[in-house]
């Protein structure tokens, strides 16, 4: 019973810290809803409800086929060092954050990926970086059409407190600043990329008065968040949660019962640690908001739409490519009869076409290609394959 106890508390003290550690900065987002954006949102609401039920079907039909295509969407980093180049963010933590978002985004029929090479801004005078100052930022560097991430050492909001992060969202702008610290916590990232796919702290609009959505779930889908598989939630912090992730307030709606709110979502103000999934409405809403705005999210000027469908039977489907990643800028290929009149091209995850040409000798060179991934577009007189590969 001696050793027991002592391992309770040690796991006790092992989970303490890891909350502690991840939770530094009380203020996690800072990110204001404007009512241009629940307008917005109103006005979209029924073409969102139908895209909704089109995810629903995509996501859970037995067909596995019509629920593999992931949506890519660009992302632009540009992450802040001081004048003399030092500091700045890790760049196996970026790597490492954008798996992450992928990992959970992919529920939602959506993958990130890096648009071209990363931006890095030697300015000291973005280090320590104050909301508000947007316009600085976006003058010089920002890439329209698709989304701005910038990564800074310290954030500051309009009340002097350190924040993790915060997104801007309009009209041919969607950014988010992180703090570079909180980008590898696992969730603040994820929740502002929420917030640029139009969800709503789960707590609502306001992050200082009290929700106006019923326990009961009566007025879920006008009040609150605006979804209703997320429960009513009075507004979390830190203090209402204990270090099991339990919720340990008691305030009351205003019918007087007790709210019950998800400690672990995403979208919510718990603890960083603790929050680690969207549920099935989150996903469908963010899916849906997507397929209306996806011009504001991706460039697609002389773009080849293409996926990778491997599914139709074709004399192509036995060949293979290899190394994945590639090494020594060369694809080589093999499980086909006749290569010799085998033609490829070689498109980016925009649709952009880059190389074109006849593979020779069993290989395509690709020594003009920056790292990254891409499609392999084969293609003989009647038939034809895509492989996804990384360089």
């Amino acid at each position: 019973m001696k050793l027991l106890t002592k391992i309770t508390i040690l796991i006790s003290f092992l989970i303490t810290s890891i909350l502690t550690a991840q939770n530094k900065d009380e203020m996690g987002c800072d990110t204001s809803i404007s009512a241009e954006s629940i307008s917005r949102l109103k006005s979209l609401k029924p073409a969102l409800k139908e895209l909704e039920k089109d995810f629903n079907s995509k996501k859970y039909s037995k067909n596995s086929r019509s629920s593999k295509f992931i949506h890519q969407i660009p992302i632009k980093a540009h992450v802040i060092r001081s004048s003399e180049s030092a500091g700045g963010l890790n760049i196996s933590d970026l790597n490492d954050a954008i798996k992450r978002l992928n990992s959970i985004y992919s529920e939602a029929l959506i993958s990130f990926y890096l648009f071209e090479n990363i931006d890095f801004i030697d300015n000291s005078e973005y280090v320590h970086f104050k909301k508000g100052d947007e316009e600085k930022l976006t003058k010089a560097d920002y890439t329209s059409g698709i989304i701005n991430i910038y990564f800074v050492d310290y954030i500051e909001n309009n009340s002097g407190n350190s924040i993790c992060g915060y997104s801007v969202n309009k009209q041919n702008c969607h950014m988010i600043v992180m703090k570079n610290e909180c980008t590898s916590n696992n969730s603040s990232l994820i929740h502002e990329m929420g917030h640029v796919f139009s969800l709503i702290h789960t707590h609502g609009i306001s992050n200082t008065k009290i929700t106006a959505e019923l326990v009961n779930g009566s007025n879920c889908d006008t009040e609150g968040d605006g979804i209703c598989d997320t429960p009513a939630d009075p507004g979390l912090s830190s203090d209402k949660i204990d270090n099991f992730c339990n919720y340990n307030g008691n305030e009351l709606d205003s019918n007087g019962d007790e709210f019950s709110p998800d400690t672990e979502n995403f979208m919510s103000y718990s603890k960083k640690a603790c929050r680690n999934h969207f549920t099935p409405q989150q996903l469908a809403r963010m899916y849906a908001y997507f397929n209306i705005e996806k011009n504001e999210f991706t460039q697609t000027e002389n773009g080849i739409e293409i996926r990778e469908d491997n599914s139709v039977t074709n004399s192509l489907n036995s060949v293979s490519i290899y190394p994945n990643p590639i090494r020594d800028n060369t694809i080589y290929l093999k499980g086909f009869d006749n290569l010799s009149r085998l033609y490829f091209k070689v498109i980016n995850l925009q649709g952009q076409l880059l190389l074109s040409g006849k593979a020779l000798n069993n290989r395509i060179r690709i020594n003009t290609l920056s790292s990254g991934s891409y499609f392999l577009l084969l293609e003989t007189v009647d038939s034809k394959t895509v492989k996804r590969f990384i360089k």
